[in-house]
């Protein structure tokens, strides 16, 4: 089991992280990973509250969650990034979040 992201445990795993101007420089980060946590227990089956001792699957999709709504903030209207030349649409609590937080089991299929 482990804990929800710190501002310095996403850092040390998303190194170009936003920073802010800011005294802290910190508030967007610390924003993204507020809202991402909301949305992956949003998701998440039933669990009560407070969940000290999350599993890993949400740890991670709270990153992934957090660099999704950091991406989509920055996707011009079509859905791309950088004005076209970089083309990659941002689908916010996407199907591979999804999936860290309520996997879905594999169904034997005879054919």
């Amino acid at each position: 089991m482990a804990e929800w992201h710190t501002l310095e445990s996403a850092r040390d795993e998303w190194p170009d992280a936003p920073t802010d101007e800011s005294v802290d420089g910190d508030s967007t980060l610390t924003t993204l990973l507020d809202v991402a946590k909301d949305a992956v227990l949003a998701y998440a089956p039933a669990v009560e509250e407070p969940l000290t001792d999350i599993p890993e699957g949400y740890r991670l999709a709270q990153l992934m969650q957090a660099r999704n709504v950091w991406n989509s903030s920055k996707a011009s209207p079509g859905g791309d990034l950088d004005n076209g030349s970089y083309g990659i649409s941002t689908f916010p609590l996407d199907w591979q979040v999804r999936q860290l937080i309520r996997p879905k089991a594999g169904k034997p299929w005879i054919g």
